[in-house]
């Protein structure tokens, strides 16, 4: 492919478009060398952080209702109830990814992953900010990234 027109809108539609086809091929390895949760979360470079540094005002702030978290994925997914919008948890992901506050936690005898938990360590606080069930994620960012996306389409001015 070759050089981006729009970076931003761009960066977040190859960054979904490389879990797709990672998931495409994925089964045509070993379970032990299949990486999707790797791949996601250096994905999440693109999807969380980016957006969140270059183009902001496009997140939703939707409020974080039970009815909305249900709807976007998250219906066993824990967010910290200090985080009262989309944005906010926007925000507080980028800087959990950005220093890599994340821990990923099995609770069971193969090692596989179950939660994918969003930490927040600064200032010497131990401060989870979401606790993801592991496949809650993906459609979360799914759902996330294509809202965003629609709403660069919908409110940008092209340049």
């Amino acid at each position: 492919m070759g050089n981006y027109k729009d970076l931003e809108f761009e960066f977040i539609e190859r960054s979904l478009a490389l879990i797709s086809q990672y998931e495409g091929i994925a089964t045509g390895f070993d379970f032990k060398e299949q990486y999707n949760y790797t791949l996601l979360i250096n994905c999440l470079l693109g999807l969380i952080v980016m957006p969140k540094e270059r183009i902001i005002s496009y997140i939703p702030q939707e409020r974080l209702t039970q009815e909305f978290k249900k709807g976007i994925g998250l219906e066993n997914s824990k967010v910290n109830g200090d985080i009262k919008n989309l944005k906010e948890l926007i925000i507080a992901l980028r800087h959990s990814i950005a220093h890599f506050d994340i821990k990923v936690e099995s609770h069971n005898k193969k090692f596989l992953i179950d939660e994918i938990v969003f930490m927040d360590n600064s200032n010497s606080r131990d401060y989870e900010i979401v606790r993801f069930k592991a496949n809650e994620l993906l459609p979360f960012i799914n759902y996330y990234s294509g809202w965003l996306m629609d709403n660069l389409k919908k409110y940008r001015r092209n340049s």
